[in-house]
């Protein structure tokens, strides 16, 4: 049987994930917009909330476990939430330069 604060461990670890997920997919929408008209944005929009309410649930577990508030916002925000987006942005941005550049490289005709 596990002790309250090993699951809250496990509960943040699965708010990581949930984090982890939806932050990949708002920075690949962000790189890779979809055609005009797209429910995209709406979807981005939505995750961004889910992902809002996950933090905050992540804030409020790290309080549980006697974190000190400070520390605590500075952990969620500087230690997963922007190193992660801000990571998969520039992951995006990499394999769409790469992308533009198979596409160039390949004539018309359909010959490498």
């Amino acid at each position: 049987m596990l002790t309250q604060d090993q699951n809250a461990i496990i509960y943040l670890m699965f708010l990581n994930g949930i984090l982890f997920l939806g932050l990949n997919f708002i920075a690949h929408s962000i790189v890779f917009p979809g055609p005009k008209g797209s429910k995209k944005i709406g979807y981005v929009l939505i995750v961004a909330v889910i992902l809002a309410f996950a933090t905050q649930l992540e804030y409020r577990t790290l309080i549980h476990l006697n974190f000190d508030p400070g520390k605590s916002q500075q952990i969620v925000l500087f230690g997963f939430v922007f190193p992660v987006f801000l990571t998969s942005i520039v992951y995006y941005r990499i394999k769409k330069n790469r992308l533009a550049k198979k596409n160039l490289s390949i004539e018309p005709g359909g010959k490498e």
